[in-house]
């Protein structure tokens, strides 16, 4: 590995403005430097279809041994992102702190990179590596969902470089998250003068929240599930009775059966309370992602595991209650885990990262091209 090119590579992406929905220029400048490497690239139509100005981003660097690994991470960054002007002081990277530094998730994408360059460079037996950069993560991981380029094999490892912690670490559970949208119906009517001929919405929903909560279906209601009301909009003016209301919310969780139960708990909920008003209600579901849960001794989580230690890291998995790319990459078949890389303060212009972690980052990358060879 050559930590100057490393660290270099790393300068020049986060320079390189990559806002959701705008990241051609990061897309041409990956593309370039992997086909430097002898990969194939492959830029699929997801762009067009979910409006971006490319599309994900698909390489394969054939291997010189039998196996194959995925290695992905995401092109976009969350605003302020442009005109980035790094700082390095005491072997820490910073911005100048009027934006982020864009290391959630260029640290992912140099890492890989730097991976495959090493890898095509060396004598040392390699697997296929098959290297996805995606667009639009940080808005719904949409470009993940919209994917139509590569070809994968049902189990194979898939390594997500979108964690948050210590290098080593990573996370073998994420979960199922549902979206709602309910539009409570009522009737208006002027509030002082016939408040009995009008069926108020915003009570409906009122009783919908109130019944979630007595049923122990709102907060934490469990072991990495949750759920919550996010927004309430409704009625025109202090002397109307509502005739509308619109509710949003979520739940989530690792286990199926939990974030069904809780689910299905809060559409009774809020169906009741509508009925109990004399209201109607309209309510829209929509699975943003499903979940998954790898075994502890799943192949992907013992290749992490060696990889790992092989480049003296201490490995150590987790669940988490967020989504990322890889509850979209699942639906592919494959064996995904969110490899950790160290970075600090995300989506904040205190975003910071080690360069050591960079560093460790890309060695564990490396390794996991190497010890995924004859697998």
């Amino acid at each position: 590995m050559n930590s100057e090119r490393l660290l270099n590579t790393f300068l020049d992406l986060v320079t390189t403005s990559s806002p959701s929905g705008h990241e051609g220029a990061a897309a041409e400048y990956c593309a370039a430097a992997l086909r430097a490497c002898g990969c194939t690239v492959e830029i699929d139509d997801a762009g067009e279809r979910i409006g971006s100005d490319t599309g994900n981003l698909y390489a394969v660097l054939p291997g010189t041994a039998s196996g194959s690994v995925i290695m992905t991470a995401h092109l976009d960054c969350v605003q302020p992102c442009e005109r980035v002007t790094p700082v390095i002081e005491d072997g820490v990277i910073r911005s100048d702190g009027t934006t982020v530094l864009g290391g959630d998730d260029k640290v992912g994408v140099v890492s890989i990179i730097e991976a495959v360059r090493t890898l095509s460079e060396g004598d040392e037996p390699h697997a296929t590596v098959k290297v996805i950069f995606s667009i639009q993560e940080e808005v719904g991981c949409c470009g993940a969902k919209n994917l139509s380029a590569g070809t994968f094999e049902q189990g194979e490892p898939c390594f997500v470089f979108d964690g948050e912690g210590d290098v080593g670490l990573a996370c073998l559970a994420a979960p199922y998250h549902y979206t709602f949208e309910a539009e409570f119906m009522g009737k208006a009517s002027h509030a002082g003068v016939a408040p009995e001929k009008g069926i108020s919405a915003i009570e409906a929903a009122s009783v919908a929240i109130a019944d979630m909560r007595e049923r122990g279906l709102l907060g934490a209601v469990g072991d990495y599930c949750a759920s919550n009301i996010g927004t309430i909009r409704g009625g025109s003016a202090n002397n109307v009775v509502a005739p509308s209301c619109l509710l949003t919310g979520e739940c989530r969780a690792i286990e199926k059966e939990d974030v069904d139960r809780v689910h299905d708990g809060m559409d009774e909920a809020m169906r009741n309370a509508a009925a109990q008003v004399g209201a109607r209600v309209r309510i829209d579901w929509n699975l943003e992602y499903s979940g998954f849960c790898l075994d502890a001794d799943a192949p992907a989580v013992k290749l992490f595991d060696d990889a790992a230690r092989s480049v003296g890291l201490s490995p150590d998995t987790v669940k988490s209650a967020g989504g990322t790319d890889a509850n979209m990459y699942i639906e592919l078949g494959v064996e995904p885990l969110v490899v950790s890389t160290g970075m600090t303060n995300f989506h904040s212009v205190d975003e910071c990262l080690k360069v050591e972690d960079l560093e460790n980052t890309a060695r564990l990358a490396v390794a996991l091209g190497l010890q995924a060879a004859g697998r």
